[in-house]
């Protein structure tokens, strides 16, 4: 009985339920098992990438120095070539040089030593030696003379060419009652003239002139002559300064003198030359010669002055040109 009722009680007991594992929880670990293994392997892979980047830029820095002393031994090499090639052109220079002293001596001593021997052979009482030796005297001195007249001949026109200059500056007139008593002692003709600014040429006396530029302010002013059909230009000409030309005709120069300069006109005036020096000479010479016929002279005379034609002078009063 009592093993019955121990039995029936045991199996009267109620067993205690067994746990079971969730699912879910396997799945969670099994995530965040994935999700270590990931964030490891990406952390591994940044450290991989910034070793890559340092490791490239390293490498970047080592070629681009390496490229600077290639480019720098690059320069050095072409420099000592440049300096080679030039050391070499000296080298051929001097020894072109060289052989040029070397034959030039040469030719001196063969001519020493011809000219020697030519002595050896030709006696000094040899005529002919005497004979080259007055031929070289004779040139020596034809030079000299020839010398001696091409300087006495220029020291000559530049004692002219101050004489008449000094003579023309000296006798420039201001204005038109001076030039009215220049004229007035009857050595050279006057043109008064009056032109304005432009393009075409004006006749003045024996020349034609076209003013082409003024400058009221400052006083001066641009011309283009026609002398001898040859078109000549004179530029910043200023008041009162003589511009003096030679014409083919007249053996002094003829003269050109400015008075007034405004903004599109110049008044001035032109002399010339009455007479040639030859006919001046002439002139002084037959009186020289006849002092006793003063009639023929002064027929002389007045026939030579009656000679050339004589423009009269233009007079320009305040108002204008009568």
């Amino acid at each position: 009985m009592d093993e019955n009722e121990n039995r029936n009680a045991f199996q009267s007991i109620p067993e205690e339920p067994r746990r079971s594992i969730n699912p879910i929880w396997i799945a969670v670990v099994v995530v965040l098992c994935i999700a270590a293994v990931a964030v490891g392997f990406i952390v591994e892979q940044q450290k991989a990438a910034s070793q890559l980047t340092a490791r490239n830029q390293e490498l970047t820095a080592s070629l681009t120095q390496t490229q600077g002393e290639v480019q720098t031994l690059s320069s050095k090499l072409n420099t000592l070539q440049t300096e080679q090639a030039q050391e070499k052109a000296a080298q051929a220079e001097r020894e072109r040089v060289e052989r040029a002293a070397r034959h030039a001596a040469a030719v001196r001593r063969a001519r020493m030593r011809r000219l020697e021997e030519a002595k050896k052979a030709v006696k000094k009482d040899d005529p002919r030696w005497k004979q080259v030796q007055a031929e070289l005297a004779a040139h020596q001195q034809a030079i000299a003379s020839t010398q001696q007249d091409l300087s006495n001949t220029r020291t000559q026109w530049q004692n002219n060419l101050d004489s008449a200059r000094n003579q023309l500056s000296g006798s420039i007139a201001k204005t038109h009652a001076e030039l009215v008593a220049l004229e007035r002692k009857g050595e050279r003709s006057y043109y008064e003239f009056d032109v304005y600014r432009g393009k075409r040429f004006q006749r003045v006396g024996p020349i034609e002139v076209s003013l082409r530029k003024t400058n009221a302010k400052h006083q001066f002013c641009n011309l283009k002559l026609l002398v001898n059909d040859r078109e000549l230009t004179r530029k910043h000409i200023t008041l009162y300064q003589p511009v003096l030309f030679y014409t083919s005709r007249k053996e002094q120069p003829v003269q050109l003198v400015i008075n007034e300069i405004s903004r599109h006109h110049m008044h001035g005036y032109v002399s010339a030359p009455k007479y040639q020096a030859s006919q001046k000479s002439a002139a002084n010479t037959g009186a020289v010669k006849s002092p006793a016929t003063p009639a023929a002279t002064t027929t002389t005379a007045s026939a030579t002055t009656t000679q050339p034609t004589v423009v009269d002078l233009r007079h320009r009063t305040a108002g204008g040109v009568n």
